[in-house]
This record gives structure tokens, sequence and C-alpha cells, in this order.
């Protein structure tokens, strides 16, 4: 039985983190156990810096955003940077660090909270660290909502980007404008798709359907010429995932060059791209230009704002559910690289190994298509005519 024990975060901030940490004190407490919390993601562990975390310093910490213990998007198999000894690493593995200031510090298990990429180094770390045996327990914490299970952070991210669509759309009212709203995502459609239809956006671009600008051009000129003419207030509102290929070149849009340390780019712009593809296509426009003498597209791109404010009960709750239920795995005996995952299908906590629980999962095209076919949302593609087949339910009896 595990009697000293670390928790990391690391990734992107968002809610759920901290009714986890605060609910893995807690009950490692109730075991009479020792919990450390471990600074900045993986960072704090090259570095060993860590301190005991106690029920004083975690009280009442389960509805904030954010994480008490700082997080980095730090990757040990490939990191740059000075090190305690004067060295100099570039793109180097300095795993044995992890390894080593773990077993000073005599901790017999760390639970890490993250997604895909702080995950991806559980597996690693079990292969490389010898007879000292470490117990690594995952929860899964990610805002883009882009693994297999659902992931901390995701309910409140999705509401705070649905709530910044639905503030736009009196602005785009007032202008007559078309809007676009750019949110995170990365590789993954979710947190569009779920916002975009919740704040009821007239449509909603993603990664897993290649935009066709003509059928997207048309659909804005006609719901804007229809809105004009039913109660002379034209606008339409787009929400776009980030990782959004762009639809001339096929290839996502990037703010910046070069790569952090799991390989990724940073993603942003493909709104603006969009907004000079549909304006260089509709300021002539007749559906257009019977409304206004120039069509006028403006963007937002959300970013940090939607990984703050107040953290949803769900996030709160299911937070506290993995955190206790990772202290309890501990104690019941472990199998190493695991994760704890909630299916809200039934409520339970369940495990996954983390290799399975990191693999990508896109937007269910089918539940998209009922929403494309019941003609509420456009999804920058022609309809396919496919109809939507809900699946039946079969009890257990039957």
């Amino acid at each position: 039985m595990s009697k000293k024990i670390g928790i990391v975060t690391g990734g992107g901030d968002c809610g759920g983190i901290n009714a986890a940490i605060e609910a893995v004190v807690k009950s490692a407490s109730n075991e009479g156990w020792e919990v450390y919390g471990i600074r900045k993601g993986w960072e704090g562990l090259i570095f060993g810096d860590m301190s005991p975390l106690n029920i004083s310093d975690v009280e009442g910490i389960h509805s904030r955003t954010g994480t008490i213990l700082q997080t980095s998007r730090t990757n040990p198999f490939n990191y740059t940077g000075d090190l305690n000894d004067g060295s100099y690493h570039k793109r180097a593995d300095v795993s044995k660090y992890v390894i080593e200031n773990a077993r000073k510090a005599g901790l017999e298990a760390i639970i890490a909270c993250g997604g895909d990429d702080t995950l991806s180094v559980i597996p690693k770390l079990i292969e490389v660290q010898g007879t000292y045996k470490i117990l690594w327990i995952a929860v899964p914490k990610t805002m883009d909502g882009d693994i297999q299970v659902y992931s901390l952070g995701l309910d409140t991210a999705i509401n705070r980007a649905m709530q910044v669509v639905e503030d736009f759309i009196p602005v785009l009212k007032a202008n007559s404008s078309v809007g676009i709203v750019e949110v995170f995502g990365r590789d993954v459609g979710r947190v569009a798709f779920k916002a975009g239809i919740a704040s009821g956006a007239d449509a909603i671009l993603l990664p897993e359907v290649p935009i066709d600008m003509d059928y997207l051009c048309d659909f804005v000129a006609d719901r804007y010429n229809e809105r004009a003419k039913s109660n002379n207030s034209p606008y339409v509102s787009l929400v776009i995932a980030e990782g959004t290929n762009h639809p001339i070149t096929g290839k996502k849009v990037y703010l910046e060059t070069g790569e952090d340390s799991f390989g990724h780019g940073k993603l942003g712009g493909i709104g603006d791209k969009i907004a000079k593809l549909i304006y260089d296509r509709l300021k002539d426009d007749p559906r257009i230009r019977a409304h206004t003498q120039t069509l006028d597209i403006k963007t937002q791109r959300p970013t940090y704002d939607v990984r703050g404010g107040n953290t949803l009960y769900s996030d709160s709750y299911i937070g506290q559910k993995l955190g206790a239920a990772a202290v309890q795995y501990l104690k019941n005996g472990a199998e190493n690289g695991m994760a704890v995952v909630n299916f809200n299908e039934h409520g339970q906590v369940e495990l996954m190994p983390a290799q399975k629980l990191i693999k990508p999962r896109p937007v269910h095209i089918e539940v998209l298509r009922l929403f494309e076919n019941s003609g509420l949302y456009c999804f920058g593609r022609r309809p396919s005519g496919q109809d939507y087949k809900p699946t039946p339910i079969i009890s257990s009896s039957q």
C-alpha cells in the first residue's frame, strides 16, 4: 500500500483540476498518507520542485479553475533548457531526473492529471524507471475533449465558449455583421461543435468536415438575406474550431512557426482566413448588397478566456470523483499505467490503460448528421442526404 504519493498537473489549465487535487489530498490524508504537490507539470519532477500538501492547502479549491500546482508543457523525453547541474539541453531525454527525484522524495505512486501529451509520458517512464518501481496513475484532463472518454475541463470550456458566441450576437445584430468565433480544440472539433450548437450559431466548422466554400458562402448569403427580410437585423454567426483545415490549401493554420516539446505547432488564425474568403466572395453578392453597402465581417479568437471563470458543477463533481477513485485504486492494489475514467452513461468510475485513453476521438459524424439533416445547422458542406438512424436500445432481458 502506498504511503507517500505525488500529484502532478500538466498541459493546459482548465476547470476540474483543483477539484481532483482536493479530493486526492483529502482521501489520502484519510488513509494516513502523505501527499506531495509537484509544481509545473513534469518540469517539477525534472527539478525536484515539490512540497507537502495538507488539507488546509486545498480546502475549498474544487470550484476554482486553473491548478494550484501550476502547469507546463514539459516533455522530459524531449527537453529544452538549463538544468540544476549547469548544463543546457536541447531536445534531450532527461527522464532520468524524473525518476531520481521521485526516488529521493520517497514517492511510491504519482497521480498525473493531464491530456494526451502529459499522459503519453507515463508509459515511457514505466519503461525507463528501472529497479525503483513507481506506480503511475492517470486522471484525464483536457478542455479539448480529444481523448477517449470525458476529460476534466471540457464542460466548463464549452460553457465559456458558448457564452462568448451568445454575447457576440447582439454586436452582430447591431452592426449587420457576419461574425466568426474561433475556439480551442486542436485537431478535434468537440468544443466548437457543442458550443456552436448550445449557442445557436448558424454554421459550425470543424476539422472532421472539409469545407465546401461555394456551399458555405451560399448559406451565409441566404441566411443574411432571410434575416434582413424577416426582422431588418441581418447577421450570420459562425463558430470554427482552430484545427479546421483551410478549404483551399487543405492544411492547418498556425500562429507561428516551430513546435513545442511534444511536436505540436501553435494553431490559430483559421477564423481570419475564412473571413477573408467569405468577404472576397460575397462583398458584391446581391443578397448582401441589397441590405448593406459594405459587408462587415467580425472575428473573435477567445483563447485563455475559456479556461477561466467558474468551474461548472460537472467538472467539480467529476474531478472530485476521479481524485477520490485514484486514491482508492492505490489503496486496493493498482496496476501500473492505468487511468481512472468517468463513464457518464452509468456514473461509475472505471479503469483504462493510459495508452488507450489518449488516442484521438473525433466528433461523432452520426450525431453531426442528426443536426445537419434536421436543418438546424450548417457544417460547411452540402448535406449528404444520408438518413440519421437512431440506435435502438435493447434491454438485457431480450
